[in-house]
């Protein structure tokens, strides 16, 4: 299995159990509901959709971001249409996903 299968399907694990918030509105809504563990973008997210969860995070909650994948890859995973974000509302998979994306951003780099 790859890093990619294995965040996908960690991503939708955690949709399964409850613990996402996707979409635009939802993720905002989280944000400042002071709920978001960890945040992840698409890379094909529409600057607007962007801006308006950006102006968010100034919050007193420090929020890890990462920017991957496409908008059908992370709906797909959500078992929804495509989305541009998803909050990962739960420490612990936030931290299992967050190695994910770190093990792939250390591949990606070198």
């Amino acid at each position: 299995m790859t890093d990619k299968e294995r965040l996908f399907g960690m991503i939708g694990l955690a949709s399964r159990a409850g613990k996402v918030a996707s979409g635009s509105d939802a993720v905002t809504g989280a944000i400042r509901g002071n709920k978001v563990e960890l945040l992840i973008i698409t890379r094909d997210i529409s600057r607007n959709s962007l801006e308006k969860i950006l102006k968010n995070l100034n919050g007193p909650k420090e929020i890890p971001c990462y920017s991957y994948g496409t908008s059908e890859e992370l709906g797909s995973a959500l078992g929804k249409p495509d989305r541009t974000a998803a909050a990962i509302l739960d420490k612990s998979f936030a931290d299992g996903i967050s190695a994910i994306l770190e093990k792939i951003n250390e591949e990606e780099d070198t």
